[in-house]
């Protein structure tokens, strides 16, 4: 007799994680189908072991291997590894992605792009999510769900009146002298900078500061893979399941799907042995990142050679020159503050920006923009360096435009290409313009370099079955049912009406929440 799963869900990502949680919570039965790529054994056991030691007893050997420096140029960083391995922008040998005028990845990792992310979490501000037709005291519970496994650091300060977070949860980092001496600043102009339309803050990050046993050790090695698990990890999350007795079957390719009135038969591939195994579930949740998770609705629908538009949140940054030295301290590095920006003049909406002191991918990046004669320069430089690094929403930012051609057995070719939005550069340089202006007085100068990065690199897309769209079959409902399926739940950034500047993992993981809730409380598993 065939055995049917309950709630599958396929991906192991942000969005798939909290799905899950969800389902945990609501005491639901689910089982887990991903790829699973992962770090190799041997890496995997050193790291282990570094975390059961403090950073001061890592020998030079175990340092160099685990945490080797990217791939970095004066344009900035190619690509983040997690603990030396590129194993989270893996694929599948039956997916082949070419990208024209973007950059894009997909990730086929076991905790997907939660091994390499920046950990910045803010929620949206209300006016972000007025055009999407949630309740948006929902997605407010659904932020605060995420709390129950997800430890954040950050602070009470002036950002909580635009984008509320459960502060009674939050926990402290410490503040080195370079963050201390801006916030004093930022909150001394607190007013004149509101007047403007900057609201400035302590950074939120998905970091434990708990002061217990995976407690941030501020090792400065947060951007190469965190060996205490103090930065949020899908992929710890997962393990903690397994132990709990939850099914997490790798390593399979989900190929296709097909819904019938009783359930939904997914076929894979086992990566190991190519051969073909199939699932049957009473209910689907796609959570394997927009991209990936399009390709694959697109290949159950047979939406091929045809367009599919995914919306784009484009990302910028430019150095921020103190003229006072800041001591060049790097024991933690991920974002240290946040900007927010709302001016009419410059867009609708807000526009992010988030701060980072100096650390060894940006001083990599630095040394290779000065010749090896003036690298006394660059020494100066690192001493007096900040990072801002803004997001744009995606109505000032370009677009992408899959096509999935059609398929040739069990492989998939996928073409993607970027179409720019002239109001992009404009936007990006008068929030420039706007903060030079404002933090001249400080002793802050941004330089007039800016570097708008390509299309699809700030891995902040989604929108391609948008909920509550009206482009049949490319919108969804409030449940995440994309094109009129009525047991497939699409979980992740792929149902988003718009993407908005403030950090995207957060808002993903709460509509997962929120759609899960929702699909409990009003779908009976028949």
């Amino acid at each position: 007799m065939e055995r049917i799963i309950d709630n599958l869900i396929i991906g192991s990502g942000p969005s798939a994680l909290a799905a899950a949680m969800a389902l945990r919570r609501r005491k639901k039965d689910f089982e887990v189908v991903d790829a699973g790529f992962d770090l190799n054994p041997s890496r995997a056991a050193k790291v282990a072991a570094m975390s059961r030691i403090e950073p001061a007893q890592w020998s030079k050997q175990n340092i160099a291997e685990i945490f080797p420096p990217p791939i970095a140029s004066a344009a900035g960083v190619e690509q983040r590894l997690a603990f030396g391995s590129d194993f989270p922008y893996r694929r599948p040998a039956e997916l082949s992605i070419v990208s024209e005028n973007c950059k894009v990845d997909v990730s086929h990792g076991f905790g997907g792009f939660g091994n390499v992310w920046g950990a910045a979490v803010l929620p949206c501000a209300d006016r972000d999510l007025s055009e999407w037709p949630v309740e948006i005291p929902a997605m407010r519970a659904s932020y605060r769900n995420l709390s129950e496994y997800m430890k954040i650091s950050g602070a009470n300060d002036g950002l909580r009146a635009q984008f509320p977070m459960d502060v009674s949860s939050l926990g402290a980092l410490e503040k080195n002298s370079q963050t201390e001496r801006l916030l004093n600043f930022l909150d001394g102009k607190k007013a004149q900078l509101s007047a403007v339309g900057i609201t400035a803050g302590r950074a939120s990050v998905a970091v434990d500061s708990s002061g217990g046993d995976n407690s941030c050790r501020y090792c400065g090695h947060c951007l190469d893979g965190c060996a205490y698990g103090s930065i949020f990890n899908p992929r710890i999350e997962w393990e903690k399941l397994r132990g709990e007795g939850f099914a997490i079957h790798q390593p399979f390719y989900a190929v296709e799907f097909n819904e019938q009135a009783n359930g939904v038969r997914v076929k894979t591939i086992h990566l190991e042995n190519k051969s073909v195994v199939e699932f049957t579930a009473k209910r689907l949740f796609l959570g394997l990142g927009a991209l990936a998770s399009t390709r694959l609705i697109a290949r159950s629908l047979k939406i091929f050679d045809r367009p599919i538009t995914l919306l784009d949140s484009r990302y910028f940054f430019f150095p921020l020159l103190s003229l006072r030295k800041t001591g060049g301290e790097s024991r933690f590095t991920l974002a240290e503050l946040f900007l927010e920006i709302l001016d009419p003049k410059i867009s609708q909406h807000f526009i992010h920006f988030q701060i980072y002191g100096i650390n060894d991918i940006f001083r990599n990046a630095l040394r290779k923009m000065f010749p090896s004669f003036l690298r006394g320069m660059a020494a100066s430089v690192e001493k007096r360096f900040y990072l801002a690094q803004g997001f744009l929403h995606s109505a000032d930012s370009g677009h992408l435009v899959m096509q999935l051609s059609a398929s040739s057995g069990n492989n998939d070719r996928v073409v993607i290409r970027g179409v720019e939005n002239a109001a992009t550069i404009s936007a990006a340089r008068r929030a420039q313009q706007l903060l030079r202006r404002e933090l001249l007085p400080f002793g802050i100068i941004p330089p007039f370099f800016l570097k708008i990065v390509p299309l699809g690199r700030s891995f902040h897309v989604g929108g391609s079955f948008p909920m509550g769209g009206a482009r049949n079959p490319f919108a969804s409902d409030l449940m995440g049912r994309p094109a009129g399926l009525s047991r497939v739940h699409l979980i992740d950034a792929s149902t988003f009406p718009t993407i908005p500047a403030t950090t995207i993992t957060y808002t993903v993981m709460a509509n997962a929440d929120r759609i899960v809730e929702l699909a409990a409380g009003q779908l009976q598993d028949k």
